[in-house]
């Protein structure tokens, strides 16, 4: 496996990698490069047959802050991209969270500080989820004029249309123990020394199940949670290329370069 990237650390513990996101300076945000890594060593380890799980955290003090905003400005407010091109580069994007949740392998996200837009993403697609005091959770792509299109999917296959509705349709920011509540974190834990504590107890707890046993199992609840991705990721796409060029996404992309609020806030 290859463990020399520019945006991730990739540790061998046991039978385990744990990936750190580490772009610490920009909250961990998922650039083009990191998602491109990322892609990467989860090939690697759905190939390893050696590797019983991955674990996911982030350096800092944050778990991931969504998407890099650079990025978008980049690819599409000072480009003119046409309707399917946009709609591509989504797909694209949406491969991230599709190759996360179908891994043939344990997948456990160690959250502390903020885990907003893709980040929560990433958090919904994990199976085991352990979240700090401090950790915060939000969909903000309404905020800048976009939509949640391809962590939609796996957060209403996760938490339910209900709470994935209030979630997305208001951007609401909330905290660890409503992450409890909503069924998207499993435990909570006082610091980032008790994620360690906790992702050790939980290796010792599985080490009882069979490799190859454990990732067809995993297959199975894979198969059976995203039988109907595939349609759902599609459609979500085009609503994403919508939003993407029109004009609350060039309002929304050059208030947060420029530090201020989007015309629509309080109106």
């Amino acid at each position: 496996m290859n463990t020399q990237y520019e945006t991730i650390l990739v540790n061998k513990y046991d039978r385990w990698v744990r990936l750190i996101l580490n772009r610490p300076e920009v909250k961990n945000a998922l650039s083009e490069k990191m998602t491109i890594e990322l892609l990467s060593v989860l090939e690697d380890i759905k190939e390893d047959k050696n590797i019983r799980g991955v674990s996911i955290e982030g350096a800092g003090d944050a778990f991931c802050a969504g998407a890099d905003l650079k990025d978008f400005r980049r690819n599409f407010v000072f480009q003119t991209p046409q309707f399917d091109q946009v709609r591509s580069m989504n797909l694209e994007a949406g491969k991230l969270f599709k190759k996360l949740s179908q891994l043939p392998k344990i997948v456990v996200a160690l959250v502390h500080g903020p885990a907003f837009a893709g980040g929560l993403g990433m958090v919904a697609c994990a199976d085991i989820v352990a979240v700090t005091e401090k950790a915060r959770f939000s969909l903000s792509e309404t905020a800048i004029g976009l939509t949640p299109a391809q962590i939609s999917p796996f957060l209403i296959k996760r938490l339910g249309l209900r709470i994935a509705s209030k979630l997305m349709l208001t951007g609401m920011e909330f905290d660890a123990k409503e992450a409890i509540e909503f069924g998207l974190a499993d435990n909570i834990v006082k610091n980032k020394d008790g994620l360690d504590d906790f992702f050790k107890s939980f290796d010792d707890a599985t080490r009882k199940c069979a490799p190859m046993a454990t990732a067809a199992t995993k297959e199975i609840l894979s198969f059976s949670r995203d039988s109907s991705l595939e349609e759902l990721s599609d459609f979500a796409s085009g609503k994403f290329a919508e939003c993407m060029l029109g004009d609350e996404a060039k309002e929304g992309l050059a208030a947060f370069a420029e530090k201020r609020k989007p015309y629509w806030y309080g109106a």
